[in-house]
């Protein structure tokens, strides 16, 4: 008995509720900290209709299948009026629930309005972004297993839209991106203006050609000399010489007045002679044109 009770005094009252504290209070925080550790989210989610209002029916649609090893899922929703660890929407239940996409992804219908998780949570005015996220589970272990997130805006207390009314921020990476895009071209050098050709020249015009000179007029054949008489045969050369000398009065030497011959039978005998000198020209040309038949006088 006295072992005993000594053992018994060995630990207070006091401090054995202060150890029991430490362990719960220790196990407590390596839960949570396993649950959190175990978060992630492995993709979005979209809500449909892209724009609606308070009393909008809406869906969710994952962007791919849960990981292998969930066979459950539920559904959150945080936000202003909300509380800060978010409000179920969809309680937990089994993934062969709903329907999928052609990539895997879960469509989740919603049971209720966002008017309805608004009064349930216990506020009335919708405001700002909310974010609704689908954790991937099993059925008896809360811990995900991979989480998907889809926001919508309330642009007043009755409208809401799936995109950022401000406009889509820019995801900060952990490495600024290299350009892949080709360099800008630089300007192409404006061509210069191809000279214009220069005029062919003109071909100058064929030169004329000149008149062939019209052919002189062949020379008519001058009449042939009339042979000089040629001396008569036997004989010395014929000559006809007529003197006449002295003026008209006669009184001049040599005259034929001074003569005392006769004028008129002057003029006969000159005539005789022209007769007698135009018959032996005749008989000249006679024996040169037939020489053949012409026969020297003995």
């Amino acid at each position: 008995m006295s072992i005993t009770t000594k053992s018994r005094t060995l630990i207070s009252r006091p401090a054995a509720v202060l150890l029991g504290s430490l362990i719960a209070a220790t196990g407590a925080a390596g839960v949570l900290t396993a649950t959190a550790a175990h978060a992630e989210v492995v993709g979005t989610a979209e809500v449909s209709p892209a724009t609606g209002t308070d009393t909008s029916g809406i869906s969710l649609t994952t962007s791919k299948a849960c990981p292998d090893a969930a066979t459950n899922l539920i559904v959150a929703v945080k936000g202003s009026g909300f509380p800060a660890e978010g409000q179920n929407v969809v309680g937990n239940s089994p993934l062969s629930t709903y329907g999928s996409t052609a990539d895997g992804g879960l469509i989740i219908p919603l049971s209720q309005t966002m008017r309805d998780y608004a009064n349930t949570a216990g506020f009335t005015t919708l405001k700002g972004r909310y974010d609704f996220t689908v954790t991937c589970r099993t059925a008896f272990n809360g811990t995900s297993l991979g989480d998907f997130t889809a926001p919508i805006w309330f642009t007043s207390n009755t409208a809401y839209r799936n995109t950022d009314p401000a406009g889509p921020t820019a995801t900060p990476s952990s490495t600024a991106p290299t350009s892949t895009g080709s360099p800008s071209p630089t300007g192409t050098a404006s061509p210069t203006d191809t000279a214009s050709p220069t005029d062919t020249a003109s071909p100058t015009d064929t030169a004329l050609p000149t008149d062939t000179a019209s052919p002189t007029d062949t020379a008519l054949p001058t009449d042939t000399a009339a042979p000089t008489d040629t001396a008569t045969p036997g004989g010395g050369s014929q000559g006809i010489s007529t003197d006449v000398s002295g003026g008209g009065s006669g009184g001049g030497k040599g005259s034929l007045a001074a003569t005392g011959t006769d004028i008129a039978m002057a003029g006969v005998a000159s005539a005789l002679l022209v007769a007698a000198g135009i018959t032996v020209v005749r008989r000249t040309r006679g024996r040169e044109e037939f020489p053949g038949t012409d026969t020297q006088n003995v």
